[in-house]
């Protein structure tokens, strides 16, 4: 896999503080020369997003939009995860329609698996498998009467790229508009780490969890979707998805398998020897919790766009085995478990 400095590309990465630019610094030191930082301490304002293409010393040929609230700690479901979501999202879009130029060619939006499920689904029994044309039918309204944040974020990706694609419609921008849909994304830490509050919210629950004595037992410990990617994987469809042809105006669903509690446990037991007195082993052979059966998804159309922007036109997932004892091996590195 390249990355983007390695095909060539000149980055500007956005940050929200200069102790963040301080930080990715001292933990990736190569990348001083190579990216430029700017600050954007508040994302749901256009004027940061201005500066940024006013200020550019070089006209931008493409946009990658991967920031949107994910924590489950909030107090204001509306205020703290729907609204950024939306806000940030539309602002960025409003600022390339202006500012972007003729050379502005595509704007590529991280969104997410749960813009296409449905948050409601029956657990108990396997429904029709999903496509990229299923929309999330949850509402602001039953997130926020629920207090559920996990709805509240099922809403925030949903109306966030719903509101993007309905910008694209209205404006007619000269540059066009992919959006990458992965599940629950896992595996190795790239940015800063500064102890065990460092691990990402999507690692801490699905992996870190078991390690770290959160969970001393799964039995009818459920997860809220079952299907993951790695995040190597989700960076490396962005990145393709730059310049592939077929990505133009397509919602891209990024689904690289099946996830459960105890596939994860097994995993790590097996394959951490040193661990397995802090993990769980639950029942090894219940893959599944009783009664959960989780609707699938239906890849074909994906698959085809994610492997026609490959230099081999062939998309191949990282595995959930690999992806866990990568992760694990991160933890491990970064000594947070």
């Amino acid at each position: 896999m390249l990355t983007s400095r390695q095909r060539g590309y000149h980055i500007t990465a956005t940050v929200r503080s200069h102790e963040k630019i301080d930080a990715i610094l001292k933990t990736h030191p190569s990348w001083k020369n190579n990216i430029d930082f700017t600050v954007v301490a508040d994302f749901t304002t256009e004027e940061p997003f201005d500066d940024i293409f006013h200020n550019t010393t070089k006209p931008f040929d493409y946009v990658i939009h991967t920031a949107s609230p994910l924590r489950f700690q909030v107090n204001d479901i509306r205020k703290e995860m729907i609204e950024p979501a939306e806000m940030g999202t539309t602002k960025i879009l409003r600022a390339a329609q202006k500012y972007g130029g003729s050379s502005l060619k595509r704007f590529v939006l991280l969104g997410s698996a749960v813009a296409v499920l449905n948050s409601f689904e029956d657990m108990t029994k396997e429904g029709k498998p999903y496509t990229e044309r299923d929309w999330n039918p949850v509402t602001t309204e039953q997130a926020v009467e629920r207090k559920d944040p996990v709805l509240g974020y099922n809403v925030s990706k949903t109306r966030a790229e719903a509101d993007a694609w309905e910008l694209m419609k209205s404006n007619k921008p000269t540059f066009d508009l992919a959006v990458i849909n992965p599940d629950i994304i896992i595996g190795p830490m790239i940015h800063p780490i500064s102890g065990p509050r460092s691990i990402n919210q999507t690692n801490q629950f699905a992996i870190a969890s078991f390690i770290d004595g959160t969970h001393k037992d799964i039995e009818g410990l459920t997860f809220p979707f079952y299907h993951f990617v790695d995040v190597r994987d989700v960076a490396r469809s962005h990145v393709d998805a730059l310049t592939n042809p077929a990505a133009s105006g397509q919602r891209i669903l990024l689904i690289a398998g099946l996830i459960s509690p105890q596939l994860v446990v097994n995993i790590i037991r097996e394959n951490f020897p040193q661990l397995r007195e802090r993990v769980p082993e639950g029942n090894p052979s219940q893959i599944l919790p009783p009664g959960i059966h989780p609707t699938g998804w239906d890849m074909r159309v994906s698959i085809d766009i994610l492997a026609k922007g490959t230099n081999e036109k062939r998309w191949n997932y990282i595995d959930l085995k690999q992806s866990v004892i990568d992760t694990v091996n991160s933890m491990l590195e970064h000594r947070v478990i």
